[in-house]
């Protein structure tokens, strides 16, 4: 988009926000427009970390998640991706501003999709969200799908080997699950999880989680003195102010427990100690939910002034959290302003009125088309959902016709030792081996013995697996060999040798107990491929489906 476009477009978003009295956008942001993304990125990183301001970072991840375009290369698509993740970030812990997370999470999620990148954090963020919106509406189905989101989370670490981010979905997935329904329905995930190792850098947490599971255990078998003992060995693991939500989130888990037990002094005074870490670092969402426990607990006692004093507190801090929202608002539209402002500088004309008038006809005809491709792009969506769904069976039925296929024939084969039917062959081949002195018996034998090679031999899944190799293995010449598979398979060496490389990659994954830790190149490497590219362009022709979507739906498939 040229210089004039934009200014043309960032006008009229300006005229719909602004009243007719408003100022020019500042020069100094429209000159941020043509900075590199690699400025802009240390310039946003910079704010991004000060943690008391944000204006910088959101201009500038802004303009860098909006340079997003299909034809970037995978580097420059992972800075945008990255880019939309920051700004997902500040509208959630600085703005509060919900939809607009869920717009960047999308926005990186379809980019991770179509450059075929795996990003655990991008499913955290999703479950985070969900979490939230869950608790502020006591909403159960909404804890759901953010459990559903924190296993994505888990299982996509485990398959990348991200050990910060799989250690962190671990804890949610965790959480979540106690509250959804018990730890049961996570079985198979946690048994993945007890295979990784613990090094120098995991061990801590992993040994956390490990222990948060026990604790949880004993509970759903109300072993709470063991629960207890195993939150306080969590709370020695992790004194240290690295650690200060977990530490917190522990005080809290602990203060359910003593309230289980009807223990409501001890819950109070573990609740008050996970209040101290959550005034000290200014964490306004675990304020909220310690003054609400508070509150709850003291009205159990009976104590109505502690009660009334913690509900007040909860009250004034959710009102002024609604207050700073309103007021994230406003901000975030003065900065989009100035982003959007440009080279254009408002000035006075004569029909000012009716210029005005015209802008906002086109305005709202350009948010009502955008409002019809906002709803045929969720339809196309789901209908792509249910498309990849469809494919993903039909790919799953066919391997299973084929082995039964396979059986069956071995044991026509071994009863009769009758050779296998010759398919119809293509309208070219009687051209293209004319002089070949194949009959049709001989041909019939050895396709018979290509299958069985092609079926037992687990050489044809090493790099440099050859026609050569092939012929070597059935002791004939090598342009027999290719002549047959030409005529009754209608495709040449390598693409047949693919097809066969293609379907086992696919066993594979769907055989998620032993293979779904496996990344797209460890499961390519083990079927003989040497370059990603050429699996993914042959997994796509064959089964319809990206790798990445297959395996996810193999993983979906298998909980």
């Amino acid at each position: 988009m040229n210089r004039a476009v934009r200014a043309i477009v960032c006008c009229l978003v300006l005229l719909m926000g602004m009243p007719s009295h408003a100022l020019a956008p500042s020069r100094e942001h429209s000159k941020w427009l043509d900075l590199p993304i690699q400025r802009l990125i240390e310039m946003a990183d910079k704010d991004f970390n000060d943690g008391n301001k944000k204006d910088t970072a959101l201009l500038c991840y802004t303009i860098v998640a909006g340079r997003y375009e299909t034809s970037m290369s995978l580097r420059e698509k992972e800075v945008c991706k990255d880019a939309y993740m920051k700004l997902w970030s500040i509208y959630f812990y600085d703005f509060y501003d919900y939809p607009k997370c869920f717009d960047c999470l999308t926005h990186a999620l379809e980019i991770a999709d179509m450059a075929d990148i795996e990003d655990a954090n991008i499913y955290l963020g999703f479950g985070c969200m969900y979490q939230t919106i869950s608790e502020e509406c006591a909403n159960k189905e909404l804890g759901a799908t953010a459990l559903d989101y924190y296993k994505q989370a888990l299982q996509a670490g485990l398959r990348t080997h991200d050990d910060r981010y799989t250690d962190m979905a671990c804890t949610d997935v965790l959480s979540m699950a106690r509250v959804q329904g018990g730890l049961s329905q996570i079985h198979g995930i946690w048994q993945n999880y007890l295979l990784l190792p613990e090094n120098n850098e995991t061990w801590i947490l992993r040994r956390y989680n490990k222990m948060l599971y026990q604790a949880f255990d004993h509970v759903e078998h109300h072993q709470l003195e063991e629960a207890l003992a195993m939150h306080d060995r969590q709370l020695q693991l992790i004194d240290t102010t690295q650690y200060s939500r977990l530490i917190y989130f522990t005080h809290i888990e602990k203060a359910k427990v003593y309230a289980l037990k009807g223990d409501l002094a001890a819950a109070i005074a573990s609740v008050k100690q996970a209040e101290s870490i959550a005034v000290g670092l200014e964490m306004k969402d675990c304020k909220l939910e310690v003054f609400d426990l508070m509150a709850r607990y003291y009205q159990q006692i009976g104590d109505h002034q502690s009660r009334n004093h913690y509900y007040n507190r909860y009250t004034m801090l959710k009102d002024t959290l609604t207050n700073y929202q309103q007021l994230a608002s406003v901000s975030e539209m003065e900065f989009r302003n100035e982003l959007k402002g440009m080279e254009q500088e408002m000035t006075r004309i004569k029909q000012h009125r009716e210029v005005m008038s015209v802008v906002t006809l086109v305005s709202l005809g350009f948010l009502l088309v955008l409002l019809v491709l906002l709803y045929l792009v969720y339809r196309k969506n789901g209908e792509l959902t249910r498309s990849n769904q469809s494919l993903y069976q039909k790919n799953v039925e066919m391997l299973r016709a084929e082995e039964e296929e396979r059986r069956m024939r071995r044991q026509l084969q071994d009863k009769e030792q009758q050779p296998t039917p010759a398919a119809a062959t293509p309208a070219n081949a009687d051209v293209k081996y004319k002089s070949s002195h194949l009959s049709d018996a001989d041909k019939q034998q050895l396709l018979s013995r290509i299958q069985e090679v092609m079926e037992c031999n687990p050489e044809i899944f090493t790099p440099d697996f050859t026609l050569e190799r092939l012929s070597t293995l059935l002791g004939s010449r090598y342009k027999y060999v290719s002549q047959v598979i030409n005529e009754h398979y209608g495709q040449n060496f390598n693409n047949f040798l693919n097809s066969y490389r293609i379907k086992e990659a696919c066993k594979r994954m769907n055989d998620v107990e032993h293979y779904g830790h496996y990344t797209i190149e460890a499961i390519s490497e083990s079927v003989g491929f040497k370059s990603r590219s050429t699996f993914v362009s042959s997994f796509k022709r064959i089964t319809g489906l990206t790798p990445s979507q297959y395996q996810r739906l193999a993983a979906k498939g298998s909980q």
